[in-house]
């Protein structure tokens, strides 16, 4: 088995897009090599200051950027690039940016439940960059939890301890990596940066199968601090 660590945030379009470039990648990888790839998401926070219930989104990103049209010129390449993965970027239904700690709680949750970190990942991802919906809420939380098949009482676990703890240690690991920018992958002890396109991945992942295992701002196909 081949370990591909994810550090990645909710907010992040590029993390996004090079998930999806991730996964289709180790599709491809695996039935060249017949070597398994196991994909885990570790939590990062590009605003571990965001107030709780986030702020305006043309606010927060005009002040990022410089202003609006600034973003908005960010998200046009955006758009281009998922277009070519099959996403859709919809801005204009996007009103707020979330503080992203409560969805990175449910992610851990999802893979302690069923192991589908990742799969969790995708679809907040989804709620919040294509259908507009406020990933930073405890409801819709719950709500994307339960259709995920993760119980009814989603709302209340969120809040186990463990969880926060399971996000505390991926941010400390990110810490000592020295991380500034997402997405970031690891895979077999080398660091890879940015949403890098699915061809390239392939190659990383072929040449990794043939190795013994080892352990272990969004612009230009990176979100950095």
């Amino acid at each position: 088995m081949v370990d591909i660590d994810v550090f990645s945030d909710l907010i992040c379009p590029w993390c996004y897009i090079g998930g999806r470039r991730l996964e289709r990648a180790a599709g491809i990888a695996r039935e060249r090599t017949g070597r398994t790839y196991r994909i885990r998401h570790h939590a990062f926070e590009l605003n571990p200051a965001m107030p709780l219930a986030g702020m305006d989104r043309r606010t927060y990103r005009s002040e990022k950027f410089g202003s609006w049209e600034r973003s908005r010129q960010l998200d046009a390449g955006t758009v281009l690039a998922g277009g070519r993965e099959g996403i859709v970027f919809d801005y204009e239904a996007i009103a707020r940016t979330p503080n992203t700690r409560a969805g990175h709680r449910l992610i851990a949750l999802a893979e302690r439940e069923a192991g589908r970190g990742m799969a969790m990942a995708d679809r907040l991802l989804a709620a919040y960059f294509s259908e507009g919906r406020d990933i930073g809420d405890a409801a819709v939380l719950a709500r994307l939890g339960q259709e995920a098949g993760l119980g009814d009482d989603v709302a209340a676990r969120l809040a186990d301890p463990a969880l926060e703890a399971a996000v505390r240690e991926d941010e400390r690991l990110a810490e000592y990596l020295g991380l500034r920018g997402v997405p970031l992958l690891v895979v077999g002890g080398q660091a890879i940066t940015g949403a890098v396109e699915t061809e390239a991945l392939v190659e990383v992942l072929e040449r990794h199968a043939t190795r013994p295992p080892t352990g272990s701002g969004c612009e230009d196909g990176v979100c950095s601090l």
